[in-house]
């Protein structure tokens, strides 16, 4: 999935920068040319383990299935 994200924000790095997909710039160039770095991955760590933070905080039906304490009640619907 990281990879995923990681080619993700690549085409916007070269279409920002105006180069074809089909010019033989790998990735690397692109982001040294860009004068960035991959910051879209670690934005998306943050933001996970700020939303499993929260989930935790609360009682909720999300934090019972990541414990796994769902009780046979909850379960059933109706």
């Amino acid at each position: 999935m990281q990879s995923r994200i990681e080619a993700f924000e690549m085409p916007g790095l070269r279409q920002i920068l105006r180069v074809s997909w089909t010019a033989r710039r790998t990735d690397e160039w692109i982001l040294e040319e860009a004068g960035v770095k991959r910051t879209l991955i670690a934005s998306v760590k943050t933001k996970k383990s700020r939303y499993s933070g929260l989930i935790m905080r609360y009682s909720c039906l999300e934090k019972d299935i990541i414990q796994g304490t769902l009780s046979e009640n909850q379960t059933q619907h109706g």
